[in-house]
């Protein structure tokens, strides 16, 4: 149980108490693709651009971006930690190696949303599971909110042309 303790304190302070990055150490993914991910806690994305404007009955969206200013459009002037984390990308457009990928899903609100692993599914082509963590069991709410996964890849194979995003019973195609 101490050596327990021992470990997860190290690996805490090592990552600078950065959960996400555990999250993504943890995942898996192809050797070959560079992944790292940030949970958010509600919707960062304008309205018109996030699963608010999906219809009632599509609970999961996912949406790429190959550049930055793309990626900045999309998010809420006040989404602070999200637009640190653009601009902490190197995206493909913009001379970089990385493309970001931003999946939603409505759901209760003690949901938390973290990476559970990305698998190669064709030519350039992706699967990202994401787990829905805090609740046990069926997830079921009268009033649901936005939970948010901002994911930036890094394929030594070339930027990935599409994806999809499974999260619970949800699933979004998007091409990058």
């Amino acid at each position: 149980m101490y050596r327990r303790a021992v470990v997860a304190g190290a690996l805490a302070a090592a990552t600078g108490g950065c959960v996400d990055r555990l999250h993504d150490v943890a995942a898996s993914a192809p050797g070959d693709l560079g992944v790292r991910s940030r949970y958010i806690d509600g919707n960062p994305m304008v309205d018109s651009r996030s699963v608010l404007a999906r219809p009632e009955e599509l609970l999961t969206h996912a949406a790429s971006f190959r550049s930055a200013s793309s990626a900045r459009g999309a998010l809420k002037p006040d989404a602070t930690e999200s637009r640190e984390f653009v601009e902490r990308t190197d995206f493909v457009d913009d001379g970089g190696d990385a493309v970001l990928v931003i999946a939603q899903r409505l759901t209760a609100p003690e949901v938390k949303l973290r990476l559970g692993g990305i698998s190669r599914t064709g030519d350039h082509s992706l699967r990202i599971a994401v787990d829905q963590s805090g609740v046990r069991g069926e997830i079921e709410t009268d009033d649901p909110v936005v939970k948010t996964l901002l994911l930036r890849l890094s394929d030594e194979r070339g930027p990935p042309k599409r994806a999809v995003v499974v999260i619970g019973d949800g699933r979004a195609g998007i091409t990058i």
